[in-house]
């Protein structure tokens, strides 16, 4: 999707002295909460995805690098069900006769079609909304969990 969303992490500033001190703890505790935070975030984004077909849905995929994360819909549709579409002309492209016919419901438009567009279905933003609380407390978890092991 075009567009990131980023969550605001508390107590960022204590994170941040204790990756100067002690690297290698925090370094673990944040790993684990990325990766939590990763999964909390595609989980949502799964149940906020439509599910006409259920391809959009299983086209969701994450990725966790050492200090990032990132949720994404791979599925070439994805983007236009997100941020929708502005009214478009649909033309039929074989040569010869024929035109758009709709096989389900045996119904033909021509070989043209003036499409209205389609409202956005900002499934990904939802998802990353719905997991923002989540996120929250793993990170505060992470945090208090790293102050505690480099102040023992």
């Amino acid at each position: 999707m075009p567009e990131a969303f980023t969550i605001k992490i508390n107590g960022l500033d204590k994170l941040t002295t204790a990756l100067k001190n002690s690297p290698i703890i925090a370094g673990k505790q944040i790993g684990k909460a990325i990766a939590l935070s990763v999964a909390l975030v595609n989980r949502n984004a799964k149940l906020e995805a439509p599910a006409k077909t259920g391809i959009l849905r299983a086209g969701i995929h994450s990725r966790i690098n050492p200090l990032n994360g990132k949720v994404e819909s791979t599925v070439n549709y994805g983007i236009f069900v997100h941020e929708g579409t502005s009214p478009h002309i649909i033309r039929y492209k074989k040569s010869g006769r024929g035109g758009l016919y709709n096989s389900k419901t045996k119904q033909g438009f021509g070989r043209l079609v003036h499409h209205p567009g389609t409202k956005a279905n900002p499934f990904m933003k939802r998802g990353a909304e719905r997991s923002e609380l989540g996120v929250q407390g793993l990170f505060t978890k992470a945090i208090d969990n790293i102050v505690k092991q480099i102040s023992v």
